[in-house]
Formats: structure tokens, C-alpha cells, sequence
């Protein structure tokens, strides 16, 4: 038996040393997961998300959301166990259902639920000594052991011998007969005769002898030539796997326990500012009567063609509607001292389109008043659907568009009506900003809100760059600096989808006898995975023509398991490395697909100045 603490020390010796799991039969049927021994404990099992091997296929049904868990026991004798978790269908280990814990040794099969995803167990470079539970040789193993074989059945044929024999046995002519032989000379021939058959079985022994100790020789030859082989095959097989991790890169369970705790959550808060007085920006509200109940809806009016929205900075009476948003989304560290790249759309929401539906569906609200001044009488209203309205009012952006704010409860005059009830379309164009209210990340694992500034944002891309101060040296992220993606290609996504169960603890505290009790999200990071599907074209011009598509400088991806709050999360190639942002996805019908923008714009975030060499 091997000396197991020589080879837990022969283990512990190579840093390369990998677990192997290669999938057999399942929807994962011929992927290999790679683990570093020296950097895992254990690995668990499940459809149920943050395992380290996911199952989500329908193939893989059977498995339950917490399967199994195998831990690695990696002191000075290391081991391997595996444990079925209470499953529905059972764990098999070498085809044998277990219960609780079953030792795992290398080339061992695991079947998740009979007929389910089976995968090996094994572990590469296999250490000298260890050795597994049923050894499968290789084509070139098989070939050399019926060589020696065939070899070794030959010698020992030719002397009846059996093969683990040190002293040559008499062969060729039995001892009865001799003597029978004898007798037969001693009674027909003189001495003569039996010296000449003592000499004949004397050349029988020693050439029996000699051909018996050659078929050894030649036996031991093709065993070190065989041995030799399998050497090399292993090293063969372990430069395979090597190259095999290599191109598959980091499995989605890698990068979730790798940067998981450098990507933030992020919830903002902002309202909408008139610039030339400060005060904010209402939607004008008023109260018609429709039927037989009276509603309250946000105005607006129509001039000519044109459709504005009534807007204000008056609130006297507070029944306007704010014009303001609120909302989560995802960022990750790439800087030790705190910053922080996420979407422009989470850090400034005002700098993007501002249909109706995002502000005035805070309120509950989805239709609206439309007012028409006619010739005569009062003017006309109107119920309309808010998804109705013209593109100028969905596609509002009121950080670069601006708005044109009405100062009087006779917009129509105050615009310039004509006598035909008619009005000019006002030109009174005003601009706004906005003002984050809240701003503020958490990391995973942690209910502390630490505020945040923005810093800058793209004008070009959906990104931004915000700054923490945060006492404690953050680990950032690793960002590509080659910008080739290709359609195809591998990526995985972290971040914090609001389609995702979220995770809360209540604190209770007593103030002055009183008790109070709150309760906060303590946020863990999602991860998805995918492919890219599709690139985008940035404009560009080539002689008279220009090229563009709707999906700009941006790349889409086949994930649509993730939503909105993954806004700004990273993604990462097979590498671990960030090549660009989530950004936003888009539905239709029950089709959905999710897009993301290159990293070369929050690289360009981080380096606003040229250098020497631009």
C-alpha cells in the first residue's frame, strides 16, 4: 500500500495539481470543470443558483436545487468525500445509490438520480502511489499488456514452468518415462546407451533453461517499455487537460467566489431641477370630470402638430407630479481607492430617454389628459393611454433635450392662441439637471449603505465612474485591455437583478426604552452565463455612405436569465477578465435577449487625459 502521507505531500508539493469533473451523460455531457486543488473545499451540486456546478437544463430535471456537496480534505492526508444533501432522486456512486457520506476515489462515477448527469471524479497530474478504485487502460496500455502476455505464455509453454519460478524444472521427457528407458537399455544395451540419454536430457534441461530465462528478459524488456508508455501518456493526458482548462477558462462558479465581493449594489435616488430658478420640475396635474367620477390626471397640451407635456415649478396646492426616479443597479470596484464603473442610467437617470411610464409610474399612473384649444368654449380634453403619446415625448432625454416650462395657468395664451383657437408651438426652451438624492453602494454580505458622488459619464456610452471613500484597501477588478470580442465567445455576468430572491435581516435596537426595528437587504451578487450572440456596428462613414444599426457600439448576448438592477454589473470573459457592462435588455413576445457596451468606455472614464503616446 502506498504511504498516503508521502502522497498527500506529493499533492500538496504541485499547485497545478486539479480536480477533474467530467461530464458523461446530461445536458453537460462531454464539458470538463476544472478545480485547483489547493484553492477548494468543496464543490457543491444543484439546479439551485451559486452552486458551483449549475444545473439548469430540462435534461437535468432530476437533480435537486442542493444535490450533493463533495469537500476536499487537503492537510498533510488528503481525501475526498462526497454527501447526498437529502436529494429527490438520490446520488450513485459507481452505480450504488449512497447514504450520507461516501469516500471518492480517482476515475469514481457520480450519478445525480438514476438515468440523471453522470460525471468522473479524478484528479491530475495524478500523483505517483495513487492509485484508483477500478483502473480503465488505455488503448496503448491495453496493447502493450496482451504483448507481454502473449510473451510470457510462451515461455512458460515452453518449459511448463510456471512463470514466478526461480529454478528451471525438468521438462521435455517425464522422470517415469527415463527410467522406463533405462530399464529398456540395461536389458538391450550396454552403459554406452544410457550415457547417451543422460546427455540427451541433460541438452533438454539446459536449453529449456536458457530459453526460460531469455522469455524473462524479454518479459521484463516490454514491462519497462509498457510502464514507460503509460508514463507518457499520462504526461500526455495532463498537458490535454491543462490545455482544455485553458481554452474553457474560468467556470462561472470561479468567478462568482473570485470577484463576487468587488461587485456592488447600488441604490439611487434623483429629481428633476429647473436651472434658471432652481426649484423642481413638477408634471401639472388637474381634475376633469369623466362619467360619473371625477379623475385627476397629468395635462398634456397640443399645439398645432406638437404635443407638449405641461410642465411647472409650481406645487402650491401639492398635487403635481414630481418628476424624479428611484431604482437599484450593479457596479464593480476598479480601483483600490474606490471606484467604482456602472451605467449612466443608474448614476445619472436624467441623461437618458424619460418616457412618461418610468416618472409618472411611481404614482400609478397610465393615461393623461390631452387639452386642445378650440375656436370657442372651453378647451377640449381627451383620455389618452400614456403609451399613445408621440416619440418626442417617450424618447425624452432632459438632460441634453432641456423643457420648456409653462409659468401660467393659460399656457395657450401665455404660447401666443390665435383667434381660431389654435396656438403656436412655444419656443421658451428651458434647461435642467438633475440631483441625486441617494446615491449609495453596498457590498456583498453587508448591510452597510456607503454614500456615493458621480464623478463623470460617458458621452458616447451608457457607463459612468462613481468614488467611495472607504478605509479599507478595495480589491478591484482586472478590465481587458484588448477590446476584440467575437461572436461566440464565452461570458459570464455578475450583478443584482431585481428577478432575483433577495436576502434580508432585520435589526432591532432600543433607543430611550423605545425599540425599534428595521430591515435591510444584505445583497449577494447573481451570476449568469452565456455567449455573445451578436456585435454591434459603431457609426461610421465610408464615403458618402454611413453605417449604423440599432444596436450601436454595443454587443448583445444570448442571457436573458438576468434583468433589470444587473444594470452596470460586469462581464467577464473565459479569462476573468471585465470586457464590458451589462446594460439593458429587451423583450418581444416571449423572446428576450440582453445587451452589453465595451469596456473601452469605462476604461476611457478612468483615463481622461492623453498620453505622451496618443
Amino acid at each position: 500500500m502506498p504511504d498516503r502521507r508521502a502522497l498527500g505531500d506529493a499533492m500538496n508539493d504541485k499547485p497545478n495539481t486539479q480536480i477533474i469533473i467530467r461530464h458523461i451523460a446530461g445536458a453537460k455531457i462531454n464539458r470538463i470543470d476544472p478545480f485547483a486543488l489547493a484553492d477548494t473545499s468543496e464543490i457543491t451540486f444543484g439546479r439551485e443558483a451559486g452552486s458551483t456546478v449549475m444545473f439548469d437544463s430540462p435534461k437535468d430535471d432530476v437533480v435537486s436545487r442542493r444535490h450533493a456537496v463533495l469537500r476536499v480534505k487537503n492537510d498533510t492526508v488528503p481525501s475526498f468525500t462526497i454527501e447526498d444533501l437529502k436529494s429527490s432522486n438520490g446520488t450513485f456512486v459507481n452505480d450504488e445509490r449512497i447514504s450520507g457520506v461516501r469516500e471518492l476515489l480517482p476515475e469514481d462515477t457520480v450519478e445525480f438520480g438514476k438515468g440523471g448527469p453522470k460525471f468522473t471524479f479524478d484528479v491530475q497530474p495524478r500523483p505517483a502511489g495513487m492509485q484508483a478504485r477500478t483502473r480503465v487502460m488505455s488503448a496503448v496500455d491495453t496493447t502493450t499488456t496482451r504483448a507481454v502476455s502473449t510473451a510470457a505464455v510462451t515461455a512458460v509453454s515452453s518449459t511448463e514452468a510456471p512463470t514466478g519460478s526461480t529454478t528451471p524444472v525438468k521438462i521435455g521427457v517425464g522422470k517415469n518415462t527415463v527410467m522406463m528407458m533405462l530399464s529398456d537399455e540395461r536389458k538391450k544395451t550396454s552403459q554406452v546407451w544410457m550415457a547417451a540419454l543422460a546427455a540427451v536430457v541433460a541438452f533438454f534441461l539446459v536449453g529449456g533453461g536458457v530459453l526460460y530465462w531469455n522469455s524473462l528478459k524479454t518479459a521484463d524488456k516490454l514491462q519497462q517499455d509498457a510502464q514507460a508508455k503509460v508514463e507518457q501518456a499520462r504526461a500526455e493526458a495532463s498537458n490535454a487537460t491543462q490545455q482544455i482548462t485553458q481554452q474553457m477558462g474560468n467556470s462561472a462558479g470561479e468567478i462568482v467566489r473570485k470577484y463576487g465581493n468587488s461587485t456592488v449594489w447600488i441604490s439611487m435616488s434623483w429629481r428633476l431641477f429647473d436651472k434658471e430658478t432652481g426649484r423642481p420640475v413638477f408634471h401639472k396635474a388637474i381634475t376633469e370630470r369623466v362619467g360619473r367620477q371625477n379623475l385627476s390626471l397629468p395635462a398634456y397640451l397640443r399645439f398645432g402638430d406638437t404635443i407638449l407635456p405641461w410642465l411647472t415649478t409650481e406645487d402650491e396646492e401639492h398635487k403635481n407630479y414630481e418628476i424624479k426616479g428611484t431604482g437599484t443597479g450593479s457596479g464593480f470596484v476598479v480601483s483600490e481607492n474606490g471606484f467604482i464603473l456602472t451605467n449612466k442610467h443608474v448614476a445619472t437617470g436624467w441623461n437618458i430617454w424619460l418616457p412618461p411610464s418610468r416618472y409618472l409610474g411611481h404614482y400609478g399612473v397610465k393615461q393623461a389628459f390631452l387639452i386642445t384649444r378650440q375656436e370657442r368654449g372651453r378647451p377640449k380634453i381627451d383620455v389618452v393611454d400614456l403609451s399613445s403619446l408621440p416619440n418626442n415625448i417617450t424618447r425624452w432625454n432632459p438632460g441634453e433635450d432641456g423643457a420648456i416650462i409653462f409659468k401660467s395657468d393659460d399656457p395657450f395664451q401665455k404660447a401666443g392662441a390665435n383667434a381660431v383657437g389654435s396656438a403656436t408651438t412655444p419656443s421658451n426652451k428651458s434647461p435642467v439637471f438633475g440631483k441625486n438624492e441617494v446615491l449609495e453602494v453596498r457590498f456583498p454580505g453587508s448591510g452597510l449603505s456607503i454614500n456615493a458622488s458621480n464623478v463623470r459619464q460617458s458621452t458616447l456610452a451608457d457607463a459612468a465612474l462613481l468614488k467611495i471613500d472607504s478605509p479599507q484597501t478595495l480589491t478591484p477588478l482586472e478590465l481587458a485591455t484588448d477590446d476584440t470580442v467575437s461572436v461566440g465567445e464565452r461570458v459570464i455576468v455578475l450583478g443584482f437583478p431585481g428577478v432575483s430572491t433577495e436576502t434580508v435581516m432585520e435589526l432591532g435596537t432600543t433607543e430611550r426604552g423605545q425599540y425599534k426595528s428595521r430591515v435591510e437587504i444584505i445583497p449577494e451578487p447573481t451570476v449568469t452565463e452565456g455567449i455573445v450572440s451578436k456585435l454591434g456596428v459603431e457609426l461610421t462613414q465610408q464615403g458618402s455612405a454611413t453605417y449604423r444599426n440599432t444596436l450601436g457600439d454595443a454587443f448583445q448576448l444570448s442571457i436573458n436569465s438576468t434583468g433589470a438592477g444587473n444594470s452596470g454589473g460586469p462581464v467577464f470573459n473565459a479569462q476573468g477578465k471585465v470586457v464590458g457592462l451589462y446594460t439593458y435588455s429587451g423583450c418581444e413576445g416571449s423572446a428576450c435577449v440582453s445587451y452589453a457596451i465595451p469596456i473601452k468606455h469605462g476604461r476611457f472614464l478612468l483615463n481622461p487625459q492623453r498620453t505622451s503616446t496618443q
